[in-house]
């Protein structure tokens, strides 16, 4: 919504993202991500830029969820909860709004931002029967703000044997006492789907290895059971790691 439709740029990943549990309205579960991909000897510049505009969207109280993340492969995605594909319409009707007041403001962003990213759109939907907070859900929260995306791009028509294993292990972690959590993210309209995105997050990259290298020593045959019933249903997968960016962030609970 960098001028009519970049406000937010990604991933997925997805992540990909929620906002804080409220008692109301209900929680989100649809979210549209925008990723945006920077050459790397543009970064600087677009950092630059970038900055200007997020000034821009509090200055104009730009009134949307915002949720912002950096990668390590030089991409940023920005995440915006809807209630449904109707939501986009009014999302991309206050980006407008937004961007017409910029324009009056003597600030250009399509000109700004001339050469220095791209963009691709994907909607999400949080899986929330396959996701797993035992403590009850949380949303993104400034202390855990290194994030790890697993694509998980799934063989065609295989989702209901894939989540049959995930809620497997699910009824594993509900078994034991560790304090492993995680969100799962279809992807309702984008790219190479089927493809879920698996979300953890954490302190540090440190902490969540720490993590995982002590739950490969006390449960290493459990998952290795699991995993392959899991891996038979997946043509692919990869991951990417990045940051939470509260600075680039707009209306949510901090914590």
């Amino acid at each position: 919504m960098k001028t009519t439709g970049i406000i937010i740029c990604i991933f997925l990943f997805m992540g990909m993202v929620s906002l804080q549990a409220q008692e109301t309205p209900a929680m989100p579960e649809n979210f549209v991500v925008f990723e945006e991909f920077v050459q790397p000897a543009n970064l600087q510049e677009f950092n630059k830029v970038q900055q200007e505009v997020i000034d821009l969207w509090k200055k104009f109280e730009f009134d949307v969820p915002v949720f912002t993340y950096a990668t390590d492969a030089s991409s940023f995605y920005w995440v915006v909860p809807i209630e449904n594909f109707g939501g986009l319409d009014k999302l991309f009707t206050k980006t407008g709004e937004l961007n017409t007041k910029m324009k009056a403001d003597g600030y250009n962003s399509s000109e700004k931002f001339r050469d220095l990213s791209t963009t691709r759109e994907t909607i999400l939907h949080w899986e929330k029967d396959l996701s797993y907070h035992p403590n009850g859900y949380t949303s993104q929260t400034t202390d855990k703000r290194y994030c790890e995306w697993t694509f998980m791009y799934l063989k065609s028509g295989h989702q209901k044997e894939a989540a049959d294993v995930m809620k497997k292990y699910i009824e594993y972690f509900d078994s034991i006492e560790e304090t492993w959590e995680w969100d799962i993210y279809s992807v309702t309209l984008g790219y190479d789907s089927p493809c879920w995105i698996i979300m953890d997050r954490a302190e540090n990259p440190l902490e969540l290895n720490k993590l995982d290298m002590q739950l490969q020593k006390n449960h290493a045959e459990k998952f290795s059971e699991l995993w392959k019933e899991f891996q038979i249903h997946i043509r692919r997968m990869e991951k990417v790691t990045g940051w939470f960016l509260p600075k680039w962030s707009l209306n949510f609970e901090q914590e």
